[in-house]
């Protein structure tokens, strides 16, 4: 038997049959890695935001961030609290002056909820007296692509961030045929930019005095892009809130 080193960051970790999401980061709730099975390559195929990403040292495959009446905040400007429902469903929740901020991240599970994706829900609530405009960004990199059986293998080809006819940002690698591609989107309208390989999804919304909006960003996998991105509109039509019920039903 071979002992692995214990993580030097204390990450979240959930997943379902086709996706893990080993690579949360507890202190701003960034993930840093997906990993998804590949029956074809017989072997794990891991996009992440770097190729360090066990140590949190580079940049996040998808951190979330907010701007609040025009002033940028990151969650790891605040402390953050974390659960787990029913053991495997991380949640967090943090405080951002008058803002209250609960995040849950989960792969859909269960009766027709069984889908190659993770859903990234938020819910915040505004416990001031006034009007909150709002913009809630979630950006990151595609920074490294392996196979891994025991050891990981890097690919040659170089990484690839795009924008599909959805609007959702497509990571992929640059020589056809991929073996795997993952679309992101948002659950309603939002601007997307794209910069090399850096990309930020951004929602913009008002909240009403003493009242709460809610949010999600879904993350798909696919063996090519147009799939990746078809199943990431199949969860938005679904909705994150009937997806994370069958997940807790299931579980």
């Amino acid at each position: 038997m071979t002992l692995l080193p214990l993580p030097t960051v204390p990450w979240q970790i959930t997943g379902n049959h086709w996706l893990a999401l080993p690579c949360i980061h507890p202190a701003d709730a960034s993930i840093h890695a997906i990993g998804m099975l590949h029956r074809a390559a017989r072997s794990a195929i891991e996009y992440a935001g770097a190729a360090d990403f066990l140590s949190a040292s580079g940049p996040a495959l998808a951190r979330p961030s907010l701007e609040i009446n025009g002033v940028r905040h990151e969650l790891s400007d605040v402390p953050i609290a974390w659960e787990r429902a029913l053991g495997w469903i991380p949640t967090f929740t943090c405080t951002i002056g008058d803002l209250v901020l609960r995040g849950t991240i989960f792969a859909p599970y269960g009766r027709d909820a069984d889908v190659s994706g993770a859903v990234y829900a938020l819910s915040i609530e505004n416990r001031s007296s006034a009007d909150v405009s709002l913009d809630v960004t979630l950006a990151g990199t595609l920074g490294h692509r392996q196979l891994r059986v025991r050891t990981p293998r890097r690919f040659d080809d170089a990484e690839v961030v795009g924008i599909g006819a959805s609007g959702a940002v497509l990571l992929e690698g640059s020589s056809p045929p991929g073996l795997a591609s993952v679309a992101i989107i948002a659950d309603a309208e939002a601007s997307t930019e794209v910069d090399g390989t850096r990309y930020a999804i951004r929602r913009s919304l008002s909240i009403g005095a003493k009242s709460r909006e809610q949010l999600a960003f879904y993350l798909a996998v696919g063996p090519e892009r147009d799939g990746a991105e078809a199943t990431a509109t199949v969860l938005r039509r679904r909705g994150w809130r009937d997806l994370l019920s069958a997940t807790r039903d299931a579980i």
